[in-house]
C-alpha cells in the first residue's frame, strides 16, 4: 500500500507544488498551467521511484511459489521456497 502511495505522490507532487506556489505567491493566475514541464518532472520522479523500488525490493525473485493448499481439513498458507 505504501508503494502505491509513493508512486501516486511521485506523479502528483509537481502539480501540487506548482499550485501551492501560485497560491502562496498570489501570482497572476491568468497564465496557463505549464503542463509539459510539470509532466516531465512527474515522469522523472516516477522513473526514479520505480528504479528505487527495483533495487531495494527484498522479495525473492528466484523462489518457487506454492499456493495455499487444503490438507486434512486445514488450510496451509502459501509459501515461497
Amino acid at each position: 500500500m505504501i508503494k502505491k502511495l509513493i508512486l501516486l505522490a511521485a506523479i502528483l507532487l509537481p502539480f501540487a507544488l506548482y499550485y501551492l506556489s501560485v497560491v502562496i505567491i498570489k501570482k497572476d493566475t491568468n497564465k496557463k498551467l505549464p503542463v509539459i514541464p510539470l509532466s516531465l518532472a512527474s515522469i522523472l520522479l516516477l522513473a526514479g521511484v520505480l528504479i528505487f523500488f527495483r533495487f531495494t525490493d527484498t522479495d525473492p525473485s528466484d523462489g518457487k511459489y506454492v499456493p495455499p493448499q487444503f490438507k486434512d481439513g486445514k488450510i496451509i498458507s502459501p509459501k515461497t521456497r
